[in-house]
């Protein structure tokens, strides 16, 4: 069966479960629309419209100066792989695709130096996984930077792994395309060529939602959660990285975050346009996917917050009421007025009983210093 016979077939069953689950196929769409609106776009159409303008800039092959050790080291020779690099790194997985795309297209990199900028430079951007994955599903920036360098530390190792062993084609730099024209680009141009981008990578992820939601609704007599997160996050990452957070599994998040999912790989082949062959890319998320699970084992002492353990323990509920800082004050300076007053009360009764009781004493002795006194029974 080719390629084309098998797309055809894909297609036809899609259709069928369009039309078979509506509602289901209706509510992808939406929920689509909305991580594209709420977290990719906010974090991806500006550094588009950077990226376009530094490409074109001269700024561009000294911006990445502090990183070029580390991209000569590793095979990229080219002075502008450093600023393609940290770029990479600030704007995600689309800003590296179209760099390296780029960068292909004026032949600069070779085939092999453009896929392991690739492997070295695709993760989830700090917007998204500091700011949404973070901040917003799990409620801690600090666990969010965490995984950020988690999953950057990751790509750095498989990097220097596949240096070594895959030699590729070191003098391929035709790339099969027109070069495009970046001298002298405006903001306008800028702004229309992210806007195609950003489109590209919006239309995957509406796509692979609604594809999601009907496999859900297809298989949810028989898939658990799990197995429905894991689906959730092979399809679109930041859905599943959303279903996982729900379950507190950082496990699973990072999960997401090493194999990037299926509309990620769409998106990267969208943006590179054969410019450079996914196979290698896909290869190394697979190593990526075991050497980011060790490290957050290796390194789960760190993870700022706590962290759900087995117990064979009764289940209870103890309620832990935290109070503003303000408020607290408040309380222990009216504790301490409470018993200062106190002690001054205790204080006075015990002085007044000391009182009376040498009253008493001096009374009985000027008594007993009367005549007769001696002797009289009281």
């Amino acid at each position: 069966m080719n390629q084309g016979l098998m797309q055809g077939t894909a297609a036809l069953l899609l259709g069928a479960a369009v039309l078979v689950r509506p509602e289901a196929a209706a509510l992808g769409f939406g929920e689509g629309l909305r991580l594209c609106a709420g977290s990719l776009l906010p974090a991806l159409f500006p550094f588009f419209v950077v990226c376009e303008l530094l490409s074109a800039s001269p700024l561009c092959r000294w911006l990445g100066t502090p990183l070029r050790p580390l991209t000569k080291r590793l095979g990229l020779g080219a002075q502008e792989s450093g600023s393609a690099l940290l770029l990479s790194w600030l704007g995600g997985y689309a800003v590296c695709a179209r760099l390296a795309a780029g960068l292909r297209e004026r032949e600069i990199l070779s085939h092999r130096e453009a896929t392991l900028l690739l492997v070295l430079g695709c993760c989830s951007g700090p917007g998204f996984v500091v700011g949404c994955v973070g901040g917003q599903l799990l409620g801690s920036v600090s666990l969010g930077v965490f995984l950020y360098l988690l999953q950057i530390l990751s790509n750095l190792l498989v990097t220097v792994l596949l240096a070594r062993i895959w030699r590729g084609d070191r003098e391929s730099f035709a790339c099969g395309r027109t070069a495009a024209v970046h001298e002298n680009i405006t903001l306008p141009q800028a702004i229309g060529r992210a806007v195609d981008s950003s489109m590209t990578v919006c239309g995957c992820v509406v796509f692979f939602r609604i594809l999601y939601r009907l496999a859900e609704s297809l298989l949810s007599s028989q898939g658990s959660g799990a197995l429905l997160s894991f689906l959730s996050g092979f399809l679109e990452i930041s859905a599943g990285c959303a279903d996982f957070a729900q379950q507190g599994s950082l496990t699973g998040i990072c999960f997401c975050l090493s194999i990037l999912s299926l509309s990620v790989f769409a998106q990267l082949a969208a943006l590179l346009d054969g410019c450079v062959s996914l196979k290698i890319l896909g290869i190394s998320r697979i190593l990526h996917l075991a050497v980011m699970q060790v490290l957050f084992r290796l390194s789960v002492r760190l993870v700022p917050g706590s962290m759900a353990v087995f117990s064979s323990l009764a289940p209870r509920v103890i309620v832990i009421r935290r109070e503003q800082p303000d408020t607290v004050l408040a309380i222990f300076f009216f504790l301490c007025a409470a018993l200062f007053q106190l002690y001054k009360l205790c204080r006075s009764f015990y002085n007044k009983d000391k009182s009376l009781s040498v009253q008493s004493m001096k009374l009985i002795k000027n008594r007993a210093d009367f005549p007769g006194f001696r002797g009289r029974n009281l």
